[in-house]
């Protein structure tokens, strides 16, 4: 009933306003959408609840933590294999279903004391729906607006989850604390949570569908604004911008035929969607058979792999290293951690088309870059005085890295193998940190054994200097590798990147 309104609605507009109004209404709801999700990096409200009133032990919340981790990421291929073969709306039906399940999961065991590994099985259904949910939003971006603003589309996501956790925190303390009985304030965080991310998946998938539909369009009457716009590149803040702000109404954008369009059409409008998505299947199993075979590609994982799990494991253990620098102040350099990762984001968001189309610069250049100067601070950390150690600068220096690669590979990945499977290949790429942040967890864990709990911390340099010298030497490895190649990457593509 809703996706048939949907269908006319928009059927009607496309009529009036043509695609690209369309595509920015799409955006713009999955941008809305992804204002719940600042959940992501708000576990901690769930500890005190946990421990105070569940009197879960430790060991019980990092299991709880370890199970939405492993559904947060583990399955992320597998959500970027499902929104390209079938469909980006199912991530966000997936997501609605599962928060669902999950959250009223979490009020039975909270209200009732059931089993804590139902816990675990809720968190896991949440992770899950999480990275679904952050899918879906940042893949019908990238789809429906992508043609027109490349990094923007794909940038402007992550920048709205970091500020939605602001959003969130002040809205939850402004009205959902006011009772004096802990637990009554907690069950309605998780109601205020469980609906307020069930609503955003629905807006989610009315989005998704949306963008579909105007493909549809675009296909039935052989006509896409892409050629307009010169693909997938151009900007419309540098040129052919009149062709879409002055089109006249009654023609196709930027066609100068009249056009008309048999409602009779729609009728089976799904149907017709879902055999041209099965009409595609051979063209998506040889993209990602070439994707999986390309030498080229492993370059690229390895410093993905590195750059996200360095970073990672930097902030997590940020602590530990403040406190082996005899250095206390974690609040000051968290905050210092969220400032550059924000102004990261918004500069690789409204610079980074303006900078590759204007100066020829590409984003491999800059990732590359990034790399290795964040290369250069794990050096220096493990390598310098303590005493003359500049925390702010190495802390700053990792969260422009962690921001950069969320916000330039997927635009990379779309450049060089195509935005038809980037749902698979970023998938591929992003859940492939879970590797190189296992692996300098455990090498972390072991050189504090060994080097710092059983000694005083008096020693001239940092006492945990080999892992970063491993994860310093490791990222200017490969970020040298990428930079020596980005000519070959750039030939691979259709277009400048």
């Amino acid at each position: 009933m809703v996706l048939n309104i949907l269908q006319t609605a928009s059927l009607n507009l496309y009529r009036s306003h043509g695609a690209f109004k369309l595509y920015l209404l799409s955006f713009i709801l999955s941008l809305v959408a992804c204002l719940s999700l600042g959940i992501l990096t708000l576990f901690s409200i769930f500890t005190d609840p946990f421990t105070n009133h569940l009197h879960y032990s430790q060991s019980i919340i990092n299991n709880i933590i370890i199970f939405q981790t492993l559904g947060l990421n583990g399955l992320t291929p597998l959500c970027g294999y499902i929104a390209d073969s079938k469909g980006i709306w199912i991530l966000s039906a997936m997501s609605f279903t599962g928060y669902i399940i999950g959250f009223n999961m979490i009020l039975l065991v909270y209200t009732t004391g059931a089993d804590h590994r139902l816990m675990y099985l809720s968190f896991f259904i949440i992770g899950c729906s999480h990275g679904a949910f952050l899918f879906s939003c940042l893949l019908n971006c990238a789809k429906s607006f992508g043609r027109y603003y490349k990094t923007l589309s794909i940038s402007t996501p992550n920048v709205m989850v970091a500020f939605s956790s602001f959003l969130q925190i002040k809205f939850m303390s402004a009205f959902l604390n006011n009772d004096s009985d802990p637990n009554v304030n907690f069950i309605h965080t998780l109601k205020f949570f469980l609906w307020s991310l069930a609503i955003s998946s629905f807006v989610s998938l009315i989005a998704c569908k949306l963008t579909d539909y105007i493909e549809f369009f675009e296909k039935e009457y052989d006509h896409s604004e892409i050629e307009e716009f010169s693909n997938f590149e151009t900007s419309p803040l540098l040129t052919g911008a009149g062709i879409v702000f002055h089109s006249p109404q009654g023609s196709i954008l930027g066609s100068p035929r009249s056009w008309y369009v048999d409602d009779s059409e729609l009728l089976n409008l799904d149907d017709e969607l879902s055999m041209l998505s099965t009409s595609t299947g051979t063209n998506y199993n040889d993209k990602i058979k070439k994707f999986s075979r390309d030498p080229l590609m492993y370059p690229l994982i390895f410093c993905c792999m590195i750059s996200i799990g360095a970073t990672e494991f930097f902030i997590a253990n940020l602590s530990s290293i403040l406190s082996n620098l005899q250095n206390t102040a974690l609040d000051k350099n968290l905050q210092t951690f969220s400032v550059a990762s924000t102004i990261t984001r918004f500069l690789i968001m409204i610079l980074t088309d303006y900078i590759c189309t204007r100066f020829g610069v590409s984003r491999l250049t800059l990732i590359s870059i990034i790399v290795l100067s964040c290369a250069l601070s794990h050096l220096y950390l493990s390598s310098a005085p303590m005493n003359s150690v500049n925390v702010s600068l190495v802390v700053s220096l990792n969260a422009m890295l962690n921001s950069s690669v969320f916000t330039l590979f997927p635009a990379i990945l779309a450049s060089i193998y195509g935005i038809e499977i980037l749902g698979t290949t970023w998938g591929v790429f992003s859940s492939s940190s879970i590797i190189g942040n296992l692996f300098l967890n455990l090498a972390y864990s072991f050189d504090f054994v060994k080097n710092c709990a059983s000694i005083t911390n008096d020693e001239m340099v940092i006492c945990s200097t080999f892992t970063f010298f491993i994860s310093g030497t490791v990222m200017f490895f490969f970020g040298l590798i990428v930079f020596a190649l980005r000519g070959k990457y750039l030939s691979r593509a259709h277009e400048f990147f």
